[in-house]
C-alpha cells in the first residue's frame, strides 16, 4: 500500500515537472516567434530579406541563447554554492563569465559580417533598436502581468 501511495506521488510530481518544462519551452518558443515578428516589421524587411535573414538571425538567437544559458547556469551554481568556493573556483568562475562575454561578443562580429550579406546597413542598425525595443516591451509586459503573459505589439 505504501509502495503504491509512493508511486503515485513520485508519478504526479514527475508529470507536473514535465508539463512545467514542456510549458515553459511552448513560451520562450512562442517568444521567439514574435520576436522575429516585431523584428521583420519594424525592419520592415522584404520577402527576399524575410527569407535570407530569418534562417539566419535564429542561427545566431540560438547560439546567444546557449551563451547565456551557460552563463545562468553557473551563476546558478554560485548562488547555490558561492560560500563554499575556494578563492581558486572563484577566479575561474569569474574569468568563465568573462570569456562568455568575449564569446558573445565574437558572435556578434560574426553574425553582423552575415547580416550586412543580406541586408542593407541601415536595417542592421535598426535591428539592433529592435531587439532593444523588444526587450524592453517584454520586461514591461512580464512586470505588468506579474511575470506571465504574452508580448502583443505595443
Amino acid at each position: 500500500m505504501r509502495t503504491s501511495i509512493l508511486t503515485i506521488l513520485l508519478l504526479t510530481f514527475f508529470s507536473v515537472q514535465f508539463f512545467a518544462q514542456a510549458g515553459h519551452f511552448q513560451k520562450r518558443e512562442e517568444i521567439k516567434k514574435k520576436q522575429i515578428e516585431f523584428i521583420s516589421t519594424e525592419l520592415q524587411l522584404t520577402e527576399k530579406e524575410k527569407k535570407e535573414f530569418i534562417p539566419i538571425y535564429k542561427e545566431f538567437s540560438d547560439k546567444k541563447e546557449a551563451l547565456f544559458q551557460k552563463k545562468r547556469s553557473n551563476m546558478r551554481n554560485f548562488h547555490h554554492n558561492g560560500l563554499n568556493m575556494s578563492n581558486d573556483e572563484l577566479t575561474k568562475l569569474a574569468d568563465f563569465f568573462v570569456d562568455i562575454d568575449i564569446q558573445l561578443a565574437e558572435l556578434g562580429k560574426k553574425y553582423n559580417d552575415k547580416f550586412k550579406k543580406v541586408l542593407p546597413p541601415m536595417k542592421i542598425i535598426l535591428l539592433h533598436k529592435a531587439e532593444h525595443e523588444f526587450k524592453r516591451e517584454l520586461i514591461k509586459k512580464i512586470k505588468h502581468k506579474g511575470g506571465g503573459g504574452h508580448m502583443n505589439r505595443p
